[in-house]
């Protein structure tokens, strides 16, 4: 099995060629907390959590 590439869009408009980290679709470049991708990752959980706290009060 054949490790992914990251394909995340870089600043010249191209995608990243890096590998992946296994279990990740992001290399460690571009996996970081203030990435595009880790900041989408933490509103996704960020809003999961959310949800879960209104179902639960209500």
């Amino acid at each position: 099995m054949a490790q992914s590439k990251c394909g995340a869009p870089t600043q010249s408009g191209g995608r990243c060629q890096s590998k992946a980290i296994i279990g990740s679709s992001r290399c460690a470049r571009h996996q970081g907390a203030w990435s595009a991708y880790g900041v989408e990752q933490r509103k996704k959980k960020e809003a999961e959590a959310k949800m879960r706290r209104l179902r639960k009060k209500g």
